[in-house]
């Protein structure tokens, strides 16, 4: 069966769009890849399949990730998303709780996958300023997070994206 794909996704940094554009590559068939932020010059009713992309914020997807998926309705959809910490973490593994009880509300569930990104560099000024009692003092813990997320996502990140979805989307 074939099918149209939209890859969309919501990047902060540059991080989720390079991943998009590397699953976008895999994918067989009729696609189209386009950022949320230029989403409303596409009908998504023509797709049959969606594949989106966010930045973790606060445990979850992205503000205008969420509200676009909360949007779709009768899709397979998928999902890929970056964050600073360790995707296997127990911070990672909320997330894909999180976000996969989202897309599978009112679609048929694909799947999901997580790599590290590179940490805003904003955003990490702005940890500074936190007062210590707040949910992300800059930690020595957290600044060894935020180093270690600098090299990503990498080649083998790419990789193991393009692998993920070929496996679930080209069957």
């Amino acid at each position: 069966m074939s099918h149209n794909t939209l890859v969309t996704y919501s990047s902060l940094t540059g991080n989720t769009k390079m991943v998009a554009g590397r699953i976008y590559e895999i994918i067989e068939g009729d696609k189209k890849l386009i950022s949320l932020n230029d989403i409303k010059e596409v009908d998504i009713n023509q797709f049959d399949r969606i594949v989106v992309g966010f930045w973790v914020d606060k445990g979850t997807a992205d503000k205008r990730t969420r509200e676009f998926i909360k949007k779709l309705s009768q899709k397979e959809v998928a999902y890929f998303g970056t964050l600073g910490a360790d995707p296997y973490s127990e911070h990672g593994e909320k997330v894909r709780e999180r976000v996969t009880a989202l897309c599978s509300e009112k679609n048929g569930f694909l799947g999901g996958f997580l790599c590290r990104g590179k940490i805003d560099p904003k955003l990490v000024e702005k940890m500074g300023k936190f007062p210590l009692k707040l949910v992300h003092p800059l930690t020595p813990e957290r600044l060894k997070r935020i180093e270690d997320a600098k090299p990503h996502p990498n080649e083998k990140d790419f990789q193991e994206a393009e692998e993920y979805f070929k496996n679930i989307l080209n069957k």
